[in-house]
């Protein structure tokens, strides 16, 4: 065993903790008396209390791992979709594996790489909705919204397919008969279209109103008019 005062300690510290690395215990004394001990923390159970209560402090916070992804050739074309553990997480068009992979870190500062072994039951679902237009009824993962527009985006899921709803529709359902702008833009923030149809949701004067994924107001009259939507019973008006 070794002693060892402050002083020592403050202007040997790097002598001091390889005596105690290597197994010698070295007890800090203060004024001389005993107020501290250097010993290998493999040694003793305060390792694991410390790494339990204190590891991103002592680690560093712990790496973040990357989202999954698929992609899924569909009649607008190649459609990616990554997901979390839980749920989907984030759904567009792009050129390219690369270009997806930045569209994940721009939007989510995390990386995103190719599932080589996808579940079998999310991957069927993604296609029979993508492809064979049912409606998706997987998980999603909508932590990166906020809880109003959580809400609205739960609700577009119960729109069924070939109908439509307004703005202002969803707004009242949600008890917030005004918040026909807030509806809208929630629906452009909506992380998971096709999947979460908010394609579904139009301008009350009969207007499509905007749409996030690309393709754009082009791309919802498509969507809508393979569903078959009835769009003659929206009321005429001059807001959404």
């Amino acid at each position: 065993m070794r002693v060892a005062s402050t002083a020592e300690l403050k202007n040997r510290t790097n002598e001091l903790v390889r005596t105690a690395m290597a197994g010698e215990p070295v007890i800090i004394t203060i004024y001389g008396r005993p107020a501290a001990a250097l010993t290998p923390l493999h040694q003793s159970k305060i390792a694991e209390i410390l790494l339990e209560r204190h590891s991103e402090e002592l680690m560093g916070p712990r790496p973040v791992a990357p989202l999954k992804y698929v992609a899924v050739e569909a009649p607008i074309g190649t459609v990616y979709v990554a997901y979390t553990d839980r749920g989907v997480a984030i759904v567009d068009l792009a050129s390219s594996d690369r270009a997806f992979e930045r569209t994940v870190d721009e939007r989510l500062a995390r990386r995103a790489e190719r599932d080589p072994a996808p579940a079998q039951t999310l991957l069927r679902q993604i296609r029979s909705t993508l492809t064979g237009g049912k409606e998706f009824s997987g998980p999603v993962d909508l932590t990166t919204v906020g809880p109003f527009e959580r809400r609205v985006l739960e609700e577009l899921r119960r729109i069924p397919k070939g109908e439509v709803r307004t703005y202002r529709d969803v707004a009242a359902r949600l008890g917030h008969p005004t918040a026909t702008r807030a509806v809208g833009n929630a629906c452009a923030k909506n992380p998971v279209p096709l999947l979460i149809p908010c394609h579904r949701v139009v301008r009350s004067d009969g207007g499509l109103g905007g749409y996030s994924l690309r393709g754009g107001v082009a791309l919802k009259r498509k969507l809508l008019e393979r569903e078959d939507a009835k769009m003659n019973n929206l009321r005429p008006s001059h807001t959404n």
